[in-house]
């Protein structure tokens, strides 16, 4: 071999030195322009040098330097044998594009490249596992087995997981995919096929090979439908042994070969002839199809009438390993005598070129026999474009592998396809909102090392707390022990089993390990699903196994999320059974609609409410409004996730011609912001593990200084208004901004010793603003953007909504807010005329600090000197947003398809903490006189705001209250609020029907301090 010639060559094009117009696909200039080429270019090549094309070498997709031993093997086969083109395994997308790049600068003639990717680029395009951080790097789009697009049914689905393929595999140069898989799976045992297959019927697996087809080819890919004439109907691996499939003409016309006909009606490309035997064909001898001239010229070219290109299978599997008088060079002859245009992977290419050289020059294969064949190949390369431009842009690689579009169409197809066998316990959904834990016991092979990783984290987002135990067939006891024990805590358990075909594996069951404990966790009582992400066949014969749901995909991450989402309830189920399984025909399922998990509307008599009693409400607060205890209030009243009251009343201020107030009037917050915006973000900070609640302030805070005894105040006594501070100081009339505040509250003695008084603080809160911006990095406003009110999608919950205004994304007020920061105060945000402030409930006419009425920018004076963002104050929001965050409470920290926080997290920050004081973490409890009256149960907590704003949530009656008003508008002095407050609470409570609701005993012996 030229060795400098070669590594100067493939230097060039790996250097990106090669002619700019041989990079990325081309189609040739016209079919008459191709067909001059193929002739020219057939002419030109030598005996050798045709055969050479007919030969397939085969080489890895990763890595390796252009002089290592490996690069050098397969160079020498390209540049010195000729061979025609190379069958590529897995690496990485660039590591794929730059090998072949580097080969097809290599060759005389350009390279047909080809790879399996049945299951989307994914199967060759891989996705490294970096240990042993076990972190995940880029690859190619996974799609399902064939067998879940089979579950799906439709031929767009089919068309698209074929165009998807051919892009990717496009775009790192692979031109030829050794797809689809046209074996109808009539064999639960089959150890190779299985879920490569489309399914069981024949005409179903016909419609779905042919939309691949044609898919494939609008990506401008070469298509290879395989394994001719069938391989679903045997029990045998033919990477192992020899499949025999005992069956006659008739039956191979009415199963096995109609998605054949149907994939040479959508114009495929080639067809893979498999290792398998049908002694029906060859005189009752078991001749794999390979090498029998009555399969691949009889059957194939003369009775079906298929002139297009024939590739082997790979020629090293152990179907082939027993024939009399094997040896590599004469495996190929064989195969080309038995009408294959393309060997695939010979154990020898130099004695398979030889070989046939040497049959063509005796006589045994004609001349014109070799001519045919290269003919077909170079058209083949012709459509391709190949000879106009041969290798790709790696600059494209990173634009079409892995794509955003691409996903989309991943995760659609892994939803579409999930598919219930049965739920004969009526376990599913799962519902977040009581189902609280979830124990996954995953069960793969040892090297499937990131199986069940994606689905615990999708179970963990969703229900709060997902504890996972990985098994294998190499488990010890003691590992099952614990993962039973797991599984015996859980609310509900899913047992998944991440097993799939194998090449060379010859089996395909579940281990006796897998057995026992399935049958230990079944005695434990827990409601569990097992799930396949595999095969079918293995876990459906779980002795049982009362609900059970398929997947189709072991490897890829769209599969695990879209098992989650069905688990929960977050997406519909439709798939339907492509194979029989026992108890469960062909073409069934047991469908199941999405649950929302969203508040809708109902009557109260469908949550156990009663209307008229719930009109009462409504007759209280009408009466308010017009005795002038508030211009206006809106209400939102939820009960088993359902809203029975959203409306307003009255009007936003008490002028002429003001506007009616709504569920989606914003009124100013206040105080609610401690619990809303400042007390949610330490619930999700903390169990991020950033923030400590016992942590001292001084460890996130340095600017608190003082006696040992504050700095021995913590974040959560902060929380509990019980660190030794005063409730108030008007700070504003002197300071602005967020250093001037802290430098003052950092250095302000405390009035008495912490822990000993409960004393409601707004300076604690401001502080814990505080501290929430120093933890995150980021600005108190922004971060609960981030990570409450965007993934809650609460269109009016915010700070500073005027300020929000005139963004480039002011219509869904989803635009970056100004950050508060030097002396700037709550007024550089005030918007005269603006339309928005139509829609927000004016406070108090003030006369000593802003001087005017006060609208659309913050009451409350330190929350405005501040910027406008505060812990204790600032937000403002609307009824219809607030009753989202109270179900999301009442849910354990979840809603719609977003787990805010974990369950646990949700109770311990809402628990009284003791029984001499009403409070929790940051949140109120009930006490005597307090606003949630006298029938909200003790569990119930909450919080009221200055301005005239209140919210209970009451988790033992699955019921939340939300009333806000502008009672301030126009004066603060207008106490008429609490009898209000208590009124409407006790009216809510005792519209319930379907619980015994009595008054509540309260028991507080410590001075708490009262509330807004």
């Amino acid at each position: 071999m030229r060795r400098a010639a070669v590594l100067a060559a493939a230097a060039a094009i790996v250097a990106g030195c090669a002619p700019r117009g041989r990079t990325g696909a081309a189609a040739p200039p016209s079919p008459r322009a191709a067909a001059a080429w193929v002739e020219q270019t057939l002419a030109g090549l030598s005996l050798e040098e045709r055969v050479g094309q007919m030969l397939m070498g085969r080489v890895w997709g990763d890595f390796s330097s252009l002089a290592s031993p490996d690069f050098r093997a397969i160079a020498h086969e390209v540049q010195d044998l000729g061979v025609g083109g190379v069958a590529i395994s897995i690496g990485s997308p660039p590591e794929i594009a730059l090998k072949t790049n580097a080969l097809q600068a290599l060759a005389k003639v350009p390279l047909l490249v080809g790879a399996d990717v049945e299951y989307g680029p994914g199967m060759r395009l891989w996705t490294p596992t970096y240990l042993p951080y076990l972190v995940e790097g880029g690859g190619g789009t996974i799609l399902p087995y064939n067998m879940g697009i089979g579950a799906i049914g439709d031929t767009a689905a089919a068309f698209a997981a074929g165009r998807l393929t051919a892009l990717e595999s496009r775009a790192v140069g692979i031109n030829w995919v050794f797809a689809p898989v046209a074996d109808v799976n009539t064999e639960p045992t089959n150890p190779i096929v299985n879920v490569r297959s489309y399914g069981a019927d024949p005409r179903a697996v016909a419609r779905l090979v042919a939309a691949f087809v044609r898919g494939a080819h609008d990506g401008r890919a070469l298509t290879a439908v395989k394994h001719f004439p069938g391989h679903g109907d045997t029990g045998v691996d033919s990477h192992v042994d020899l499949p025999v499939l005992r069956v006659g003409r008739e039956r191979l016309d009415l199963l096995e070969l109609v998605p054949f006909r149907a994939a040479l009606g959508a114009g495929t490309d080639a067809v893979m002839v498999g290792h398998l035997a049908i002694p029906a064909l060859t005189g009752g001898k078991p001749v794999p199809a390979t090498v029998a001239p009555e399969i691949g010229q009889t059957l194939l070219r003369r009775e079906l009438g298929y002139d297009g290109l024939v590739i082997t299978d790979a020629m090293t599997m152990g179907a082939l390993r027993n024939l009399p008088g094997y040896s590599p060079g004469e495996l190929a002859v064989w195969a080309v005598q038995a009408g294959a245009d393309v060997v695939l992977g010979p154990p020898d290419v130099a004695a398979a070129r030889d070989a046939i050289v040497a049959a063509v020059r005796a006589g045994r294969i004609p001349a014109e026999r070799i001519d045919a064949s290269v003919r077909r190949i170079l058209a083949a390369k012709a459509r391709l474009g190949l000879p106009w431009r041969r290798a790709v842009d790696p600059d494209s690689v990173a634009r079409i592998v892995g794509s955003a579009e691409h996903r989309r169409i991943a995760d659609d197809l892994a939803r579409r396809s999930i598919t219930l066998v049965r739920d004969s316990a009526g376990v599913l959904p799962l519902d977040p909102r009581s189902v609280r834990s979830v124990a996954l016991l995953t069960f793969a092979a040892p090297t499937e090392l990131n199986a069940g990783r994606a689905l615990q984290a999708e179970l963990t987002r969703i229900y709060g707390r997902a504890e996972a135990s990985r098994l294998s067939e190499a488990s010890t006891p003691a590992e099952v022990d614990s993962a039973v024990a797991r599984a015996a805590r859980a609310d509900a358990v899913v047992f998944a089993t991440f097993y799939a075909p194998v090449s060379g594996q010859g089996f395909l069951r579940l281990p006796d390990r897998v057995v026992e404990a399935w049958r230990r966790v079944r005695a434990a009582g827990r409601p569990v699903v097992g799930v396949s992400f595999g095969d079918p066949y293995g876990t459906a014969a779980l002795e049982g196994l009362g609900t059970y749901l398929l997947a189709w995909q072991p490897r890829g991450e769209p599969a695990q999320r879209a098992v989650a989402a069905a688990l929960a309830g977050l997406a519909p189920i439709a798939g339907r059974l492509p194979v029989p399984l026992p108890g469960a025909p062909l073409g069934s399922g047991t469908p199941k609609a999405a649950i929302g998990y969203t508040l809708g509307m109902a009557e109260p008599t469908e949550v156990g409410m009663d209307p008229r009693a719930l009109a009462a409400v409504d007759s209280i607060v009408a009466r308010a409004v017009a005795d002038r205890v508030t211009p206006g209030a809106a209400l939102a009243v939820g009960r088993h996730g359902k809203l029975v009251r959203l409306r307003g009343y009255g009007a936003l201020d008490y002028a002429a011609g003001s506007p009616a107030a709504s569920d989606s009037t914003l009124y100013d917050l206040a105080s609610l912001s401690k619990v809303i915006g400042t007390t949610t973000a330490v619930m999700v900070l903390s169990e991020d593990g950033l923030l400590d609640l016992d942590a001292p302030v001084a460890r996130y805070l340095p600017e608190w200084q003082g006696s040992p005894a504050k700095l021995a105040v913590t974040v959560r006594q902060l929380l509990m208004h019980d660190a030794g501070l005063p409730p108030f100081l008007p700070l504003w009339r002197e300071l602005r901004g967020r250093e001037a505040y802290l430098k003052r509250i950092g250095t302000t003695p405390l009035e008495y010793e912490p822990g000993t008084r409960t004393v409601y603080s707004d300076l604690g809160l401001i502080l814990t603003g505080l501290i929430v911006e120093r933890v995150s990095g980021t600005t108190l406003d922004r971060f609960l953007e981030e990570r409450v009110f965007g993934p809650l999608r609460l269109r009016d919950t915010g700070y500073t909504p005027l300020a929000a205004r005139g963004t480039a994304k002011s219509k869904d007020r989803r635009g970056a807010r100004p950050s508060p920061s030097g002396d700037a105060d709550c007024t550089a945000a005030y918007a005269a005329g603006d339309s928005l402030l139509r829609r927000i409930a004016p406070t108090e006419v003030d006369t000593i600090y802003r001087h005017r009425h006060v609208h659309g920018i913050v009451h409350d004076e330190n929350a405005c000197a501040l910027g406008g963002v505060a812990g204790h104050a600032g937000l403002f929001s609307s009824a219809r947003d607030l009753a989202v965050f109270a179900q999301m409470l009442l849910n354990g920290g979840f809603y719609r398809d977003v787990r805010i926080v974990k369950p646990s997290t949700v109770a311990a920050f809402t628990a009284r903490a003791d029984a001499a004081s009403s409070r929790a973490l940051g949140w109120d409890t009930p006490s005597p006189r307090s606003s949630a009256g006298d029938y909200f149960s003790a569990r119930s907590f909450g919080h009221t705001g200055f301005t005239g704003t209140s919210i209970w949530i009451d988790p033992e009656r699955d019921l939340f209250l939300v009333l806000l008003t502008n009672r301030v508008n126009p004066t603060r002095d207008n106490p008429r609020i609490a009898p209000l407050r208590r009124a409407v609470a006790d009216a809510v409570q005792r519209a319930i029907t379907d619980v015994r609701v009595e008054k509540r005993v309260d028991v507080v012996s410590r001075d708490h301090g009262g509330e807004e």
